[in-house]
C-alpha cells in the first residue's frame, strides 16, 4: 500500500487562545489547517494508519511538527479536537515546560530541511499545478509526499529538482488531500480483492 507524506505549510501563528477556541473563534489559517488534517487522516470513525501528516510554522521558529495517527491520542474529527492538539504542540514548542502531545513530534528544522531527509528519490512528490497527473503513476509506486502551501506565496522552482506530478490547483487543498487519500484507499481496497 502507498504510504502517503502530507507537508502543509502554513502562516498560523498562535494567534488564537484556547479560550477563543472553546467558544468557536477560529481564525482561517487554523481552519485550513483543520480541514487538512481531518482529509488526511479520518475515515468513517478510525484513522489512515498510512498516512504522515506534516505542519510547518516558519513564523514561529522554524517549527515543524509531525502527526502520526497510529500513536495520537485524543484526535477527533471537529476542528477543536485539532486545533487543541496542534495548539498544545506549539505552546510546547515555546515554553520547554509544556508536554508535546502523544503522537506528534516537533523539530527545530526548516520544512525545506525536513523535506530532504524525509522524501526518499523512489517517492512522487505531488504539487500544485494547472494539470492533475498524479493518477497514471497511483500504482507504480510506494510513497507518494504531497506539499499543500496554505498560503498564496510559495516557490515552485525549489520542488522542480523532485520531477513533480501535479494535483489540481484549483482545489482548496483539503479536497486535494482528500482526492488523493481516496483514491489510494480504493486502490488498497481493489489490491486486497485481488
Amino acid at each position: 500500500m502507498p504510504h502517503l507524506h502530507v507537508f502543509l505549510d502554513s502562516p498560523a501563528t498562535l494567534e488564537i487562545t484556547k479560550t477563543e477556541l472553546d467558544i468557536g473563534f477560529v481564525t482561517e489559517p487554523y481552519v485550513r489547517i483543520a480541514h487538512c488534517i481531518r482529509a488526511g487522516f479520518t475515515v468513517s470513525h478510525a484513522l489512515r494508519e498510512w498516512v504522515r501528516i506534516t505542519l510547518n510554522f516558519d513564523h514561529l521558529g522554524p517549527l515543524t511538527m509531525t502527526l502520526d495517527p497510529t500513536t495520537i491520542r485524543y484526535l477527533g474529527t471537529d476542528e477543536r479536537s485539532i486545533l487543541h492538539i496542534i495548539m498544545r504542540a506549539q505552546k510546547a514548542h515555546q515554553e520547554p515546560k509544556t508536554k508535546v502531545p502523544h503522537g506528534v513530534t516537533l523539530s527545530n528544522s526548516s520544512m525545506h530541511e525536513l523535506f530532504s531527509k524525509v522524501v526518499p528519490e523512489y517517492a512522487t512528490l505531488l504539487i500544485p499545478g494547472k494539470n492533475s497527473t498524479w493518477r497514471d503513476t497511483l500504482s507504480k509506486t510506494s510513497q507518494m509526499v504531497m506539499y499543500c502551501p496554505l498560503f498564496t506565496e510559495w516557490s515552485y522552482e525549489v520542488f522542480l529538482k523532485h520531477r513533480p506530478e501535479f494535483y489540481r490547483d484549483d482545489f482548496h487543498r483539503d479536497l486535494a488531500i482528500l482526492e488523493v487519500v481516496q483514491a489510494l484507499d480504493a486502490l488498497d481496497f481493489v489490491m486486497q480483492k485481488d
